[in-house]
């Protein structure tokens, strides 16, 4: 690793998994290419307008590489960092009926196989 680059791959996100998680993932990519604040409504003062147009164009691109074909559909009207995440945050992070329902589901139905790795599980239960 003479250049100094490092490789991160995040799992893109369909729908199905851990939001939060996924999001965590992603700003901790987003903070280590430099482009995090391109998350913030308004250009902070110390950024040129040069820089801040930049970083906002690599913090979308960043965020919609993460995400996979049937996700990515709801976001494309979307063209800030900040519009694309709070789209998805109120998209996949609600407390709906349907969604509080799901998770009790999965949350009835998890077991322990005979022979599975107990730290799996317990990652499967914390989820």
């Amino acid at each position: 690793m003479a250049s100094g680059f490092i490789k991160f791959d995040v799992e893109k996100f369909d729908g199905t998994g851990n939001f939060g998680l996924w999001q965590t993932r992603v700003k901790d990519i987003l903070a280590r290419r430099g482009i995090l604040k391109g998350l913030q409504e308004t250009k902070p003062a110390k950024v040129d307008n040069d820089a801040w147009e930049d970083m906002q164009v690599q913090a979308a691109a960043t965020i919609r590489l993460c995400l996979a074909y049937q996700v990515m559909y709801h976001v494309t009207d979307e063209d800030s960092p900040k519009g694309i995440w709070d789209k998805l945050a109120y998209r996949y992070m609600s407390k709906s009926a349907t969604n509080k329902l799901h998770l009790k589901q999965k949350f009835y139905g998890l077991k322990m196989h005979e022979g599975s790795d107990l730290m799996e599980h317990v990652n499967a239960f914390n989820q």
